[in-house]
């Protein structure tokens, strides 16, 4: 059926608002100017609707946790198997026989130990465990658990946030493959967590700068504003919002956002970082930390960073297991906390809410024999963790029983026979789905005609 006049200027006048709250959005983030500034003004020049549109993100944030080199089996011990841990077997690869518990009201089954995160959350925010691709023991950057339509899901997921501008879309820490995916963003590569501070170090205000001093930068910033009252143009209705723009751009280039990002020493004893912890183990403690002070300020989306990337045969017996694991629930705790804790600066809700977290990797090793923790998994399997933040049932898609059988899951979520690849797609599509806001017409160009609502996760409230 043919449209209306009224409908097509309807449809036009909502792609042109789009439009205008992308490039303002885009905009402001080329000049440091915050997108609570970028709102304040859409308000005074189209109104508060258009402001509300703009201060809501379109999609979520998320962090993507890639542990290769045998470092995956780590997260087994935090979110282990249901029937193997239940099964209370000393000669099985979970540290604590004969202390799982399941969760009551999650879809799947799920159990907790004593060193699972996130125990005190609801069933709803718990844990989505998928088996999915093969595994890629001793793969540095392991890529068949988190392929979906032949892209990367890690490039998949910058392209479904680029709705949602940033200063830098996406951060990859520690020299991970990023992948491609159309309408990707280029991701920034920086070596290690120190790295994501020096990204937002206005050039200006660095030591050495033209505005390294706070007398100059305010003194620059005074300048301008003088400046700006006393040309007519500023006041008036066509040229006022430009200037309003171009003062707060003034005032970033003076701000050192750096500062605002540095680990302090109340972080680190909150994630419980002292002499005594893992290095690798703190490095992820480190990235997660500046992490959730970059989203506050709506300077990123997405990061990506290598964890663990170790070889742990003999956690067992060396006795690993019963400290690695812990430390590991301390910091994944801590960053919980912080995200349900701080208030993102533009939409006024807290990071949790619009966050999602994967972690995959090259092998999670056997679950079924701890004495030298083999590498090699029950039908050459793998498989992925994801917190959708409630936007995906929650608990074990598939998985391994204490007799060594393998579960794969098919297209509505059915226990089937194990395909690595086929669970795959199901697993990243739910990923997607989860950081889409359950939008399946937003990953529909990635999904390929799957469907994620009422099967892998609720669906959209309209």
């Amino acid at each position: 059926m043919a449209k209306s006049q009224t409908s097509k200027r309807d449809a036009e006048h909502e792609v042109t608002r789009r439009a205008l709250i992308k490039w303002s959005l885009a905009a402001g983030a080329a000049l440091g100017v915050s997108r609570a500034g970028v709102f304040e003004i859409l308000e005074r020049t189209a109104g508060k609707g258009l402001a509300f549109a703009a201060s809501e993100l379109p999609t979520k944030r998320s962090m993507h946790l890639v542990a290769g080199n045998g470092g995956f089996a780590w997260f087994q011990l935090l979110f282990p198997h249901t029937d193997v841990a239940l099964a209370a077997n000393p000669t099985f690869a979970w540290h604590k026989p004969g202390m799982a518990t399941l969760i009551n009201g999650t879809k799947k089954p799920l159990v907790r130990g004593p060193d699972t995160p996130f125990a005190t959350l609801s069933p709803q925010r718990q844990i989505t465990a998928f088996m999915s691709g093969q595994n890629q023991t001793h793969t540095d950057d392991p890529e068949t658990p988190v392929t979906l339509g032949g892209n990367k899901i890690t490039a998949v997921i910058g392209a479904l946030q680029a709705n949602s501008p940033s200063v830098v879309p996406t951060i990859v820490v520690g020299g991970l493959a990023y992948g491609t995916a159309p309408g990707a963003p280029n991701a920034t590569a920086v070596a290690q967590a120190t790295g994501m501070v020096d990204l937002f170090n206005s050039a200006a205000s660095r030591a050495g700068g033209l505005l390294s001093q706070s007398r100059d930068a305010t003194l620059y910033k005074a300048h301008y504003d003088a400046f700006a009252q006393l040309n007519r143009a500023a006041n008036r209705s066509t040229t006022k919002s430009s200037y309003v723009t171009a003062s707060g751009a003034a005032q970033f280039l003076g701000t050192n956002l750096a500062a605002k990002l540095q680990i302090a020493p109340e972080d680190l004893t909150r994630y419980g970082i002292n002499g005594n912890t893992r290095a690798n183990v703190a490095a992820i403690a480190r990235t997660m930390i500046i992490s959730v002070k970059a989203f506050k300020m709506g300077l990123t989306n997405s990061v990506m960073l290598r964890a663990m990337n170790d070889d742990p045969h003999g956690a067992f017996t060396g006795g690993d297991v019963n400290t690695v694991p812990a430390q590991l629930k301390t910091v994944f705790d801590a960053f919980m906390t912080d995200l349900t804790n701080t208030v993102d600066d533009n939409t006024q809700r807290a990071l949790s809410d619009d966050f999602v977290m994967s972690i995959h990797g090259d092998t999670p090793k056997t679950p079924l024999a701890a004495n030298g923790w083999p590498d090699g998994t029950p039908g050459g399997s793998n498989w992925m963790y994801v917190w959708g933040g409630g936007d995906l049932y929650t608990g074990w898609y598939g998985g391994i029983d204490r007799n060594g059988n393998v579960r794969g899951f098919d297209a509505n979520g059915n226990d089937a026979a194990f395909n690595g690849a086929n669970c795959a797609r199901l697993a990243t599509a739910s990923l997607a789905y989860a950081v889409a806001k359950r939008d399946e017409r937003l990953i529909s160009q990635f999904a390929n005609g799957i469907q994620i609502a009422d099967r892998f996760g609720p669906a959209k409230v309209q």
